[in-house]
């Protein structure tokens, strides 16, 4: 195996020349042996504590609330929102009937985004800070799907986000809190948060534009479990070190259970929150977000005895958008490629 920073540098060269004043923390663990590296193309390289708005990776951290929480018997995986989220707010009885899973794999049948989106303030510069709790209420009211799960997988920000609210009530704790106590506080997680403290506040990275225009932060007041959460390299790699099977037996088995394949999705498959993709007969498995200024990628393979962590605070330009290629994504499955067994 090559120079861990060498290999960094080689794999990260063509997205550092496309986005020269990014930011980018990367971390990757093969073997146990854990590399971190600060890189940008043009300018003063990060700090490698640096914090980033994790976006959509953010919902592999809520399949991780509902996997600990089956562990600990306070959920089940087959358990329906109807047992969760009461009548008076769900009274659908097919909508009642989708189950924690279903929500965690994307076959609940619930649409990408809130179709009642629209009816919130409209800020394109935070664009679910506007969706409150009483819009979220009044779409769960008037829910009525035609058909009953389980749907093909098809990927739902707003499923992520109704997986973390069932789960908050179920323990009468608001997401933030939930995810502290249960996840972030025993696994050692103290840069991992739903809001951003005043003393974490310095070490911030602010999203910007592809072009390196600052962005405003974006908030998910009514959908936390979908996007709202902030987190260091370091702190990521240590939750993928715990799906690796380094940490408290008690939360290895709840995030190891999370990769096993369940729903097919496309070219790839679903676990809990995970996508999971075959690489020479090997499970890989990944998340990729861009949102809110900032993209980002972690995966981990069981078999490579591997993972890697790929933080940026730009977002993607209008060529990647239009080709739906999200940066950072072809990155970070080749450097976990590379780890992998022949």
């Amino acid at each position: 195996m090559s120079n861990p920073s060498d290999l960094l540098r080689a794999e990260l060269r063509p997205y550092l020349r496309g986005y020269p004043t990014a930011h980018v923390c990367a971390a990757m663990t093969w073997r146990g042996a854990l590399h971190v590296e600060g890189l940008r193309g043009k300018g003063p390289p990060p700090a490698t504590d640096a914090l980033f708005g994790l976006g959509s990776l953010t919902e592999v951290f809520t399949a991780a609330l509902l996997s600990v929480m089956a562990e600990r018997g306070d959920v089940r995986l087959d358990e329906p929102l109807g047992n969760l989220i009461p009548a008076s707010l769900l009274n659908d009885e097919i909508a009642r009937s989708i189950t924690l899973e279903q929500l965690a794999t994307h076959t609940s049948g619930l649409p990408h985004l809130p179709p009642n989106l629209d009816a919130a303030p409209r800020n394109p510069d935070d664009p679910f800070g506007g969706y409150s709790a009483s819009l979220f209420g009044e779409f769960l009211r008037n829910y009525h799907p035609r058909r009953p799960p389980p749907h093909p997988s098809s990927e739902s920000f707003l499923g992520m986000g109704v997986l973390g609210h069932a789960l908050s009530r179920r323990m009468t704790l608001n997401y933030g809190h939930l995810m502290r106590d249960v996840l972030c506080k025993p696994m050692g997680l103290m840069d991992t948060t739903a809001r951003v403290t005043e003393e974490l506040a310095p070490r911030l990275l602010q999203g910007h534009t592809a072009r390196g225009k600052p962005v405003p932060p974006w908030t998910f007041p009514a959908l936390p479990g979908g996007g709202a959460l902030h987190s260091t390299v370091g702190d990521v790699m240590r939750f993928l070190e715990t799906g690796l099977g380094r940490g408290e037996p008690s939360f290895t088995k709840a995030l190891y259970r999370m990769q096993a394949p369940r729903v097919k999705a496309g070219p790839f498959q679903r676990g809990l929150g995970w996508n999971v993709s075959q690489v020479r007969g090997k499970d890989v498995v990944w998340r990729s977000s861009v949102m809110g200024g900032y993209v980002g990628f972690m995966g981990l393979s069981v078999a490579a005895d591997a993972a890697v962590v790929l933080l940026s605070d730009h977002g993607w330009s209008l060529f990647a958008a239009l080709r739906g290629r999200v940066p950072l994504e072809a990155q970070g499955l080749a450097l976990l490629s590379r780890f992998l067994p022949p």
